[in-house]
């Protein structure tokens, strides 16, 4: 009876923790959906909301990716994320951050109109080539975090992507919260070399049938010119 009892104890604790998070979701991730952070004009293509997940805690799991990356496995590959730029509860007005993990040369800069909408932009530095890679925007406020996946993100050489944000999560007692910290994460990263385009040189019997065009034309022109009658 002790073990039937402890059994569903256990049962009813894992019943009630999954309901609760299921709960949270829907409740302190307010109306949070996949459009309120845009890259390019479109869009992110994927949402998730973690309560009590910051991921520049103390107590972030899996680099601070444990909020989103199970629930991101489904894109792209199986490896891991980095985080590779942090932005404190004080950034603003275009404040940068340059990288160079995961082999990337990449600029992001954060903006805020107010708590809770601002811009921001990611620039590839490397003018020679293109980069590809899945990002997630991952900001926290209120009682956990949002993250924004853009998958497959390409970035020209020496191109600049900008950016919307809206934060819609809730904080505690159900009102609006604010931006409190923002992580950049990425993974999957390609680079294919930037190929000048290039005006076709034309080939030399093509300048000959241009001169001979000319001169017929010219030609023409000057007897057009003796038949002409002199007293009209």
């Amino acid at each position: 009876m002790k073990n039937i009892a402890k059994n569903f104890t256990i049962g009813a604790a894992l019943c009630t923790s999954l309901l609760f998070a299921s709960s949270a979701h829907a409740t302190w991730g307010g109306n949070t959906a996949k459009g309120d952070v845009t890259l390019n004009g479109a869009g992110a293509d994927a949402v998730d909301y973690a309560f009590l997940v910051n991921p520049q805690g103390l107590f972030a799991t899996k680099g601070g990716s444990g909020g989103f990356a199970s629930d991101f496995a489904l894109y792209g590959s199986k490896q891991g994320w980095t985080s590779i730029a942090a932005f404190g509860s004080r950034a603003d007005n275009g404040v940068a951050i340059t990288t160079s993990k995961l082999g990337t040369n990449l600029t992001f800069t954060f903006d805020k109109s107010d708590s809770r909408h601002g811009a921001w932009t990611v620039s590839n530095n490397d003018t020679k080539n293109n980069v590809k890679l899945d990002l997630v925007f991952a900001m926290y406020g209120g009682v956990g975090s949002s993250a924004f996946l853009f998958d497959n993100e390409t970035i020209g050489a020496g191109a600049t992507s900008n950016g919307s944000w809206t934060f819609n999560a809730l904080t505690l007692f159900g009102n609006k919260a604010g931006y409190d910290n923002l992580t950049i994460f990425a993974r999957d990263v390609s680079k294919t070399a930037f190929e000048v385009p290039t005006t076709p040189v034309p080939e030399p019997e093509t300048y000959a049938m241009l001169l001979a065009g000319l001169g017929l034309v010219g030609f023409m022109s000057r007897r057009r010119k003796q038949a002409q009658p002199l007293f009209r």
